[in-house]
Parts: C-alpha cells; sequence; structure tokens
C-alpha cells in the first residue's frame, strides 16, 4: 500500500466515526436528569419515548439506506458521502437546539438519514480503491473508526456530566457537527472510485487514479501492468453484466438481486450486516445505562462506566487490524465469532440473575459489567468490521451500492423493533431479555459455518465465482491473469470482441 491508499482509506472512513458518534451520544444523553427533565418533564425513565427517540434515528437510516444505491451509482461515491454529511450536520443542529421531544426526534430521524447513506457507500468506496491483499485491513478502517466513534461518544457524555443545566447535553450533542463538517471539505479531494468511473464510459480518468493508487516507485513496470490487467478485468465484468441485464440501468439491477442467481449473495449480505443489531451490540450500546441501573449503577457512575465500556471497542478494534484482518479467514473468523458472544451473553445473564438484586454483593455486579466489557471487546474483534468487509465483498459491482443499501435498510429495520421494545424489556423482564441474542447468536454462528464461502485474498470480480457467475478474464487464458498478457491480448479484451457467457447457478 502506499501512502495515497492510506490517506484516502482514513479520510473516508470517518464516515465511519461519524456514525459511531451520532449513534453512541444518545446512550449517555439518556443518563442526564437535565435531558429527561426537559423532554419527559421529569428524571424518570420513559421507556416508550427513549425507544421512540431511538427508533426514529434507526428509521432514518433505514430511508437514508434505501436511497443509497441510486445516489451512489447516479452522484458517484465520493458526491453520496457530501450528501451523508450536510444532511447529519443538519439533524445535530436540530438535536442541541431541540425545545422538545418531537424537535429531538426530528433531528434524530435526519442524522439516521445521513448516517444511514455513510454506512454503506463508505465500505462500497474503501472497497473498490483496496488492493484484494489489504481490502480487509482498509474495509476494517470503518469497522475501527465506529469503534472510536462509540468510544469518543460515551466520554463526550460523561464530561458533560460535570456541566450545569440543559448544557449537560447539548454541548455533547454539538459535538456531532466538527467531523461532517470537516469531511465535507475533505472529500473534494478524494478521487472518484475507479470502477464508478469504469461504469460511466470514463476510463481514462479510471486509468489514471489506478495508477496513483497503484503507484510503485521502486517497480513502476509492475505497477503499470497490474493496472492494465485491472481495466480489463474490470471493463469485461461490467460487459458481462450488462449481458445479464441488457444494460445496466438502476432498476434492472434492483430486478436482479432477488433473482435465483443472485439472492443468495444479496440474503448473506443483508444477514451479516444486520449482525451490528442482531448480535445484540447495539442495544448494549444504546441502553447500556438502563442495563448498569438494574445491577445498582447510576447517575455518574453509570456514565463512567459507558466511557470505559466504549474503550474496550476501540481496543479489540486495534486487535482485529493487526491481528485479523487479512490473516484470519473470513467465515472462520464470523462462526467462532458468534460462538464467544453467546458464552459471554449466558456468562453476564447469570451473574445478573444472581447479583443483579438489591442488597446483592457489588463484586458479582462489576463481574457483570466485566463481562459486557469483554463482550463489547470480542464483537470488535470478529464483527465490527468484518460485517462491512464481507457484504462489499461478495455483492456484484452492478448492484453493490444497491445491495449495501438494501442489507443497510433491513438492519435499520431490525434496529427499528429493537430499539423500541428493549427499553421496556429491560425495565420488565431485565437480563431475560439477553437469552434472545443468545439463540441468535447460536444460529449464525451455524449460517456462517455451514453456508458462508471464503472471500479472503480474492479480487472482487473472481469472488463472483465462488457464487457461480463468469470471470470476465478468463478468456484471457492463465497468462493474462498472471501479468504476461501481450498487448494484443489486452487489446481484444477492451474491445469487447471475446465474450463468455456467465454460468447459471
Amino acid at each position: 500500500m502506499n501512502w495515497l491508499i492510506i490517506t484516502i482509506a482514513l479520510v473516508s472512513a470517518q464516515g465511519g466515526f461519524i456514525y459511531g458518534l451520532d449513534t453512541g451520544i444518545i446512550a449517555t444523553t439518556f443518563g442526564h436528569d437535565s435531558f429527561r427533565i426537559k423532554m419527559y418533564g421529569g428524571p424518570f425513565i420513559n421507556p416508550v419515548l427513549s425507544g421512540a427517540i431511538v427508533s426514529c434515528y434507526n428509521a432514518g437510516q433505514a430511508v437514508g439506506g434505501m436511497s443509497t444505491g441510486f445516489l451512489a451509482d447516479k452522484f458517484s461515491r465520493k458526491y453520496t458521502i457530501l450528501i451523508a454529511c450536510i444532511l447529519t450536520i443538519i439533524g445535530s443542529v436540530l438535536q442541541c437546539a431541540a425545545t422538545g421531544v418531537g424537535m429531538m426526534i426530528a433531528g434524530r430521524a435526519v442524522a439516521g438519514i445521513g448516517c444511514g447513506q455513510l454506512l454503506p457507500v463508505v465500505p462500497t468506496y474503501l472497497a473498490e480503491t483496496a488492493p484484494p491483499s489489504r481490502r480487509g485491513f482498509l474495509v476494517g478502517l470503518q469497522g475501527m473508526m465506529i469503534a472510536i466513534g462509540f468510544g469518543v461518544a460515551n466520554w463526550i457524555g460523561y464530561a458533560g456530566a460535570f456541566a450545569q443545566g440543559d448544557a449537560q447535553w447539548r454541548i455533547p450533542l454539538a459535538m456531532q457537527l466538527p467531523l461532517p463538517l470537516m469531511l465535507s471539505v475533505l472529500v473534494f479531494w478524494l478521487p472518484f472510485s475507479p470502477r464508478w468511473l469504469v461504469m460511466q464510459g470514463r476510463h481514462e480518468e479510471a486509468k489514471a487514479v489506478l495508477l496513483k493508487l497503484h503507484h510503485d516507485k521502486d517497480n513502476v513496470a509492475a505497477s503499470d501492468d497490474l493496472v492494465e490487467q485491472e481495466i480489463v478485468q474490470v471493463r469485461e465484468q461490467i460487459a458481462l453484466e450488462r449481458e445479464i441485464m441488457g444494460g445496466l440501468n438502476w432498476f434492472a439491477a434492483l430486478r436482479l438481486m432477488f433473482s435465483r442467481q443472485y439472492i443468495r449473495r444479496v440474503f448473506t449480505a443483508t444477514l451479516i450486516i444486520s449482525w451490528s443489531q442482531l448480535s445484540g451490540s447495539a442495544v448494549i450500546q444504546n441502553f447500556q445505562t438502563i442495563f448498569y441501573g438494574i445491577i445498582g449503577f447510576t447517575g455518574r457512575s453509570a456514565l463512567l462506566i459507558s466511557g470505559i465500556y466504549g474503550m474496550m471497542g476501540i481496543i479489540g478494534q486495534i486487535i482485529y487490524l493487526w491481528v485479523v484482518a487479512d490473516k484470519w479467514p473470513r467465515a472462520r473468523t464470523l462462526w467462532s465469532g458468534s460462538a464467544v458472544l453467546c458464552s459471554l451473553l449466558v456468562i453476564c445473564m447469570a451473574l445478573s440473575a444472581v447479583y443483579g438484586k438489591p442488597g446483592s454483593s457489588q463484586d458479582g455486579a462489576r463481574a457483570a459489567v466485566a463481562s459486557i466489557f469483554i463482550y463489547s471487546a470480542s464483537f470488535a474483534i470478529w464483527f465490527n468490521a468484518l460485517v462491512w468487509v464481507v457484504p462489499t465483498e461478495i455483492l456484484p459491482l452492478f448492484m453493490r451500492s444497491k445491495g449495501l443499501a438494501f442489507a443497510m435498510t433491513f438492519k435499520a429495520v431490525f434496529s427499528i423493533i429493537l430499539s423500541q421494545i428493549t427499553p421496556i424489556a429491560l425495565t420488565s423482564i431485565g437480563w431475560k431479555f439477553y437469552a434472545v441474542f443468545v439463540a441468535i447468536n447460536l444460529a449464525g454462528g451455524l449460517f456462517f459455518f455451514f453456508c458462508l464461502p471464503e472471500t479472503g485474498g480474492k479480487s472482487l470480480e473472481e469472488i463472483a465465482e465462488l457464487f457461480g457467475d463468469g470471470l470476465a478474464t478468463e478468456h484471457l487464458g492463465e497468462s493474462a491473469i498472471s501479468g504476461e498478457a501481450s498487448a494484443e491480448q489486452h487489446e481484444i479484451a477492451l474491445s469487447g470482441e471475446e465474450k463468455r457467457i456467465p454460468s447459471k447457478v
């Protein structure tokens, strides 16, 4: 990787930080008495209104997710990031200026639309600019920034406890503004995705971008050959996809998403992305102050615990980037991670059942909190990044942005359901509610073990073969793939004179 690729990845991955901060800040906001007095009319917990505030944010994500596929293909990946940043800025202003629960809900909904666009478009952009051997690391940067966003949100909320009156929650909510403002400016510096440029017929621009991304000052000839091969492969893959659809129009792609040939990939991508909700991680993050109250920690103590909880995700994400990314097999990581999360939730439930009663040992309550901390770190190691890496790999180019948008919409639907019932369930049945996520993690582990093929280290076009599609560059022969294709072979490929009919599932 050269410094340009790393810089592009770090800049665009700030979208993950925006999502993490915007999503995580509401957990500590609920913990301030001044917020509850302003919104609920008293310092009490209102499960219905709390659920509504979180649900409307997730509903906004659903709307944003549904719009991303069209925007990313029509206006480019990078300008979709700009649109999302503008929406999160508007939503943040509404939240920190809220005079009542209605304005707060509206602000959360608008910010949710922006975050719903950022979540699928950033990994799409990263996957399409990353070299295959480092795609897990670079796309995983979004997961890293999400974890950092969560962690920073928790500490911002804790710091707010030292302010007075409404400033306790208005200042933390205003902290959502600086990063999208900065990214709105930096996005103009980012190059267009080379695969998006090829889809638009702008082949010379795509080649220029790839030359910058793959430039190797020590071996210029090798990097030039790599670019030539990649351009051929991408152009031929798009040509094959045009054959399948009779063109690359947006509605044809939507129809094919649910065809026999592609439904498996769309379903798998949707399930994996939805895992950030179904595994229980988001529920614990958003309503952790309620859980801490159940086992005896309230007020500033609960906010301090939230801050420490956020740091565990960052530690886990660092372990992922340096130990797991592009080193562990993708499928094995997901099913083994499901087993780990399932075990930790069982431990948390057992400790909460015994020590979650008034007058119980504080040591037991602290052990329950410790199990939640380990859960946060484990989710970051096994899932937080991979739930974005694998879906971007398994979806073909022509439906990548649309498929991720569809998956993001389903994730938001699950979020709406869980965010509405979780505060009510936690106040009614407490720790027993986590049994739902034990069962879900067990089922998910079985699915990943038996149904998910290994995609690590393969090009985005080669992964299509794992699901029964034809590989466009096969007709070049083994020499083309190994970098020994002649100029004449490249010219034939670029002119589209040779075609290979995709295999059918």
